[in-house]
């Protein structure tokens, strides 16, 4: 199959995963404003952001070691890789619950049991959805994404509207939508059935560690760019601040989605024609065409935001408006700084992808401590859009170790400096302007990304075929 054509194809199957239930899932964000309150909500996104924060230390990043073994090695048996990785990390996620209740003890948690859950069900998750990319089993993928959504927004919304249960039943609901994906993955892929009874190989899973371990530190440094934010409000402003910044970082991630979707695409062909004669043009031309894509989102995105935070959102949260330009800005460069970092899973030289990470972590708190206390949630957008900034550059300098980007400059300075006047626009316009701004946004999207478009139509014509 022709590469382009492949991400397309792929680019359509994760969307299809991925983006309808997302939506739902954005959608259900409004409803969180009006039946949880703002400090509630706060501390739930605390949970989600320690949750986070643990992934890497739990799972030693061999959820991305056993995708990278997969998809690359053709000597080692699958149900062995299968078995030393997932085996592994059960046993650090088991030893790691069994901390947390300890640690309560002293501290007494609330939801703890739930949280304990939600750990585990997360870890393992993940483990199994990234075997089933490493297979290449890309529709059965996109239909346990799709049957984890809904399982888990069918469960919020009863427990929301109907049972008054707060942040608990959000925590119940995804507990219960990870173990009944991972049940329908296991069933339906042949290849899993009997790891358990393989034993560990433990020279195998030191290759992985070798591979993996240099990930955690760099998941970690990603982790305090995106979601140290929320300690540091804590810290500064209160829980309050932290449910209001919490609705502004809610949209963006609609982006993140999308930009996660055409990720998962871009990484498997990427790393396929790595050795192909023509790979530094093909690699351009897909760079050029993926930052034309994400502009052009976000020029859509930041009035279209402005104008549902105002009509649909609690008033209670109504500021949240404020905060979501850069936060949206931030969502680019993060995006095109995954890109460049494919280079370090191809070469395996995940070591280097530290360097660059902890250098953004770094810059994020810095200017988090600095400002916040001056400029409250202002400081936190702008910090990890400044963050995300400098990893870019970093990256566009680590990357010529692993293949040449001829970055057409003046394109991409255009859009940027587009990007910045639609932020400043929409914070001074009114809500008239701000739809003229969004229809005209949505059209400039539609000409500049005319042969994407047309080429997932054309795909979906052919699954319907």
């Amino acid at each position: 199959m022709d590469r382009n054509k492949r991400i397309i194809k792929n680019t359509v199957v994760f969307a299809i995963g991925n983006f309808g239930s997302k939506i739902l899932a954005y959608i259900m964000v409004l409803v969180y404003t009006y039946y949880i309150g703002k400090s509630e909500l706060g501390y739930y996104d605390l949970i989600l952001t320690t949750v986070n924060l643990l992934h890497p230390l739990l799972l030693m990043a061999f959820d991305e070691g056993i995708y990278r073994w997969l998809i690359g090695d053709d000597e080692t048996d699958q149900t062995v890789i299968f078995s030393t990785c997932i085996k592994t990390t059960g046993l650090t996620t088991i030893a790691s619950i069994g901390i947390l209740l300890l640690v309560n003890l002293f501290f007494d948690f609330q939801y703890v049991g739930y949280i304990a859950l939600f750990i585990a069900t997360t870890m393992m998750y993940s483990m199994f959805l990234n075997s089933i990319r490493g297979l290449t089993k890309n529709k059965l993928y996109a239909t346990s994404g799709i049957m984890n959504s809904v399982i888990i927004l069918l469960i919020e919304v009863i427990g929301l509207v109907f049972l008054s249960m707060g942040i608990e039943c959000l925590l119940i609901a995804k507990i219960i939508g990870n173990t009944v994906a991972m049940i329908f993955l296991y069933v339906n892929a042949p290849e899993f059935h009997g790891f358990w009874r393989i034993p560990i190989n433990r020279s195998l899973a030191k290759s992985i560690f070798k591979y993996s371990f240099p990930l955690v530190p760099n998941q970690i440094s990603w982790w305090i760019v995106n979601g140290s934010d929320r300690y540091i409000i804590l810290f500064f402003l209160g829980t309050a601040y932290n449910g209001i910044y919490t609705i502004s970082n809610k949209f963006p991630t609609i982006i993140t989605t999308i930009t996660a979707i055409v990720y998962l695409a871009l990484q498997e062909t990427i790393i396929k024609e790595y050795n192909s004669p023509d790979r530094d043009e093909f690699y351009s031309k897909t760079f050029e065409k993926y930052y034309t894509l994400l502009f052009s989102l976000i020029l859509c995105a930041i009035p279209a935001t402005d104008l549902v935070i105002r009509w649909f959102v609690s008033p209670a949260y109504s500021v949240a408006w404020r905060y979501i330009g850069f936060l949206y800005l931030s969502t680019v460069f993060s995006a095109l700084s995954s890109f460049m970092g494919i280079g370090y899973q191809i070469s395996k030289e995940t070591k280097r992808s530290v360097v660059s990470t902890i250098s953004a972590a770094g810059i994020n708190v810095l200017i988090n401590v600095i400002f916040a206390p001056i400029i409250g949630l202002h400081a936190a957008s702008t910090s990890t859009f400044i963050a995300y900034f400098v990893l870019f550059l970093i990256r566009i300098r680590h990357c010529k170790r692993y293949f040449t980007l001829h970055i057409n400059w003046k394109l991409f300075g255009l859009l940027l400096g587009v990007s910045l006047g639609v932020i400043a626009g929409s914070y001074f316009l009114n809500e008239i302007g701000n739809i003229i701004l969004a229809v005209t946004a949505f059209a400039a999207l539609l000409v500049l990304n005319k042969n994407f478009v047309l080429g997932i139509i054309k795909s979906k014509k052919k699954n319907a075929k």
